[in-house]
């Protein structure tokens, strides 16, 4: 039975994952290898992401090359951010129905100390909406998040 990390992922498939990535076969991914990783993974991240992810990835080091070990680290990182973003929108989501309306934005807006009039929120709900049904989706709050 292959080992799972804190978050989750199967080690022995992020294993498989990196090495089937790395098309050079140098042990490394660099940054076209982890797009077309991504991208072959249905990713709709832009290429501007993917670069941003791409940097976190590599480490202070900053020597355009992710190890596994970085890779696996940088994963576990980033599905923790999206465990706290889920708890989160759960939070948020008071009438239980899988999106934020209008007003459960709101109390996530006001949290930050500020008052946001209802204009405010709604532009901020609209700038979020990406399939404009005047709601957030958990998928729209992370994309809005990142």
């Amino acid at each position: 039975m292959a080992a799972k990390g804190k978050c989750g992922p199967d080690v022995d498939n992020l294993k498989r994952l990196f090495k089937d990535s790395d098309r050079n076969g140098d042990g490394y991914l660099n940054v076209q290898e982890l797009r077309d990783m991504l991208r072959r993974g249905n990713s709709n991240l832009s290429d501007r992401q993917i670069a941003d992810t791409f940097v976190f990835l590599d480490g202070p080091q900053g020597d355009k090359r992710v190890t596994f070990e970085e890779f696996s680290k940088g994963l576990e990182q980033i599905l923790g951010f999206v465990k706290q973003l889920e708890t989160l929108f759960k939070d948020l989501d008071t009438s239980g129905d899988g999106t934020l309306n209008q007003q459960e934005l709101k109390v996530l807006l006001e949290r930050t100390g500020k008052n946001f009039t209802d204009q405010e929120c709604a532009a901020i709900l609209r700038s979020a909406d990406k399939n404009g049904d005047n709601q957030i989706s958990f998928k729209e709050f992370v994309d809005a998040c990142t």
